[in-house]
C-alpha cells in the first residue's frame, strides 16, 4: 500500500512516519480480522450445539424409554447453550464494529495522504525551479483526514434524517395508531456496555425474584394475535381511553415495561423491564431516555435506549394496591428470573401472597404455572 504512495520525485520528510502510521494500522486490521473470524465460528459451533440439543430432547420425549431420561437436566444443558450463545453474538458484532471503525480511520489516512500528493505534484514547479513535493506538512494532511472525517459523519446524519422522515410518512398514513400520539418512534442510544440482548436474572424496584437464578423465556410464537380481551378495558394500570394512553408523562427513576425499536425491519423485539434515567424535552417532543433493568450488569454499565411515551408502559410503585385480575384475561407479565415481559393468560392469584398465576404463550403444554408479583402484570400490548 506505501509502495504505490511513494513519490519518485524526491524525498517526502513526513511521507516514513505516514507510512509507518499506515502499516501499524492495517497490522491491527489482520489482528482484529482474525480475532472476529475465529469469534464468529465459535458463534456458529455454539448455534449448532444449540440444534443439536434441542433436536435430542424432542426426540427424547417421544422415545419410549423418555422416563430413563432425565429432561430436566437437558433442557438445563440447553439454557446454559442459549446464554453462551447470545454472549458469543455480541462479543462478535462488538469485533465487527470495532473492525470497521479500524478500516474508515485507515481509508481516511490514505485519502488525505493522496489528495496531499495530488496538490503538490499540481504546484511542484513555481518560478521556474521544482518545489519539493514533500513541502506539504503532516499537519496538513491530518486536516484533511478529519475534513474527511467530518464529511463522512455528516453523511450519515443525512441518511438517519431521511430514514426519520420515512418514518414520519409512515406515521401520517396510519392515523389509527393510538401509541404514536407523542411523535416519532423510538431510537436506541448506544452504551459502553454494547447491544442489548436477552439479559435474565435479578430483579428491581423491589421484586422479590431471586437475582442467583437464570430462566430462558418460553420459545413461543410471538406473532400469534392476541385474543378477544386482550384491549384494556377501563380501569387498572396501563388503561384509560386512548388519548390518556397517549399522554402518559414518565418521571427519571420510574420503572416501567419499555418496547426498543428494532436496528432493521427484519428485526424483533420484545417489552423489558427499565428505569428512565432522563426526560428530555417538553409537549410531543418529549422523549425518555430509559435504563435496561439487567441486575447483572454495574448500573453505568447497562444499555440506554431513547423512546418516546408510545413504546412505554407504567409500573406502580411496590405496594400500590392493585385491582385483582379476572381468570382468563390476556395480560403482559414478566417472566421469572428475567428482565423480559411476554404474553401470558390469567390462571387465579395466590391469596397469601397476591401473586398472579399466570401461563405464559409457548407454555400451553406445560402443567406448571408461573407465580408473578401484581405489579409487574400489565395490560397486553402488542
Amino acid at each position: 500500500m506505501s509502495s504505490r504512495n511513494r513519490n519518485s520525485r524526491g524525498p517526502n520528510r513526513n511521507s516514513g512516519s505516514t507510512q509507518g502510521e499506515e502499516a501499524a494500522i492495517w497490522s491491527n486490521i489482520k489482528e482484529e480480522l482474525r480475532t472476529m473470524i475465529e469469534g464468529v465460528n465459535n458463534s456458529n459451533d455454539e448455534l449448532r450445539g444449540i440444534l443439536a440439543q434441542e433436536k435430542y430432547i424432542s426426540k427424547s420425549k417421544l422415545s419410549k424409554d423418555s422416563s430413563s431420561i432425565d429432561i430436566g437436566a437437558e433442557e438445563a444443558k440447553l439454557d446454559a447453550l442459549l446464554r453462551s450463545g447470545v454472549k458469543g453474538a455480541d462479543v462478535s458484532k462488538q469485533q465487527i464494529d470495532s473492525l470497521i471503525e479500524t478500516v474508515t480511520i485507515l481509508r481516511a489516512l490514505v485519502k488525505a495522504k493522496e489528495d496531499a500528493e495530488s496538490q503538490s505534484a499540481g504546484t511542484s514547479s513555481l518560478g521556474g525551479r521544482e518545489r519539493p513535493s514533500g513541502l506539504l506538512s503532516s499537519g496538513a494532511r491530518s486536516s484533511s483526514a478529519r475534513g474527511l472525517g467530518q464529511r463522512e459523519k455528516e453523511r450519515e446524519r443525512e441518511k438517519e434524517r431521511e430514514r426519520e422522515r420515512e418514518r414520519e410518512k409512515d406515521r401520517d398514513k396510519d392515523p389509527g395508531s393510538v401509541y404514536e400520539f407523542d411523535g416519532a418512534g423510538d431510537s436506541p442510544v448506544p452504551s459502553p456496555a454494547g447491544n442489548h440482548t436477552r439479559k435474565l436474572g435479578g430483579s428491581v424496584g423491589g421484586s422479590d425474584r431471586s437475582a442467583n437464578r437464570d430462566s430462558v423465556p418460553p420459545r413461543g410464537d410471538r406473532d400469534t394475535p392476541g385474543k378477544a380481551d386482550s384491549v384494556p378495558p377501563d380501569g387498572g394500570l396501563g388503561t384509560g381511553t386512548a388519548l390518556q394512553r397517549a399522554r402518559n408523562v414518565f418521571l427519571r427513576g420510574q420503572d416501567v415495561v419499555f418496547k426498543p425499536k428494532p436496528t432493521t425491519s427484519a428485526d424483533s423485539t420484545e417489552w423489558m423491564l427499565g428505569k428512565v434515567q432522563q426526560v428530555l424535552g417538553e409537549g410531543k417532543s418529549r422523549r425518555y431516555k430509559v435504563q435496561d433493568a439487567d441486575p447483572d450488569l454495574p448500573p453505568d454499565q447497562r444499555v440506554e435506549y431513547r423512546t418516546s411515551a408510545s413504546s412505554m408502559i407504567p409500573l406502580p410503585p411496590p405496594g400500590a394496591d392493585l385491582p385483582e385480575l379476572e381468570k382468563g384475561k390476556t395480560v403482559l407479565a414478566l417472566y421469572p428470573d428475567s428482565t423480559m415481559f411476554y404474553k401470558a393468560e390469567v390462571m387465579g392469584a395466590e391469596a397469601s401472597t397476591g401473586k398472579v398465576s399466570l401461563r405464559f404463550e409457548g407454555e400451553e403444554n406445560s402443567v406448571t404455572l408461573q407465580l408473578v408479583d401484581r405489579r409487574f402484570v400489565v395490560d397486553f400490548r402488542n
